[in-house]
């Protein structure tokens, strides 16, 4: 199946960093930053998902409404 996601650019310094953890952990860069970012978002602390899978995301520049749903 194509990907068609959104690849952000990282920095170089994310880069090395990603590839130094790698080499630490003797683990692919890949799975370091997935590890790393699932952590960031609190999956793996059992927080409540950030964004559940059938919700769409908030278009970029929309103002928060706090009175929604």
């Amino acid at each position: 199946m194509p990907r068609s996601l959104y690849s952000p650019r990282l920095s170089d310094d994310v880069i090395r960093a990603l590839y130094r953890e790698g080499l630490r952990r003797r683990k692919p860069m890949t799975i370091v930053a997935d590890v790393l970012l699932w952590q960031a978002l609190g999956r793996i602390a059992n927080d409540p998902p950030l964004l559940r899978v059938c919700e769409d995301p908030t278009p970029y520049g929309a103002k928060p409404n706090p009175d929604a749903a």
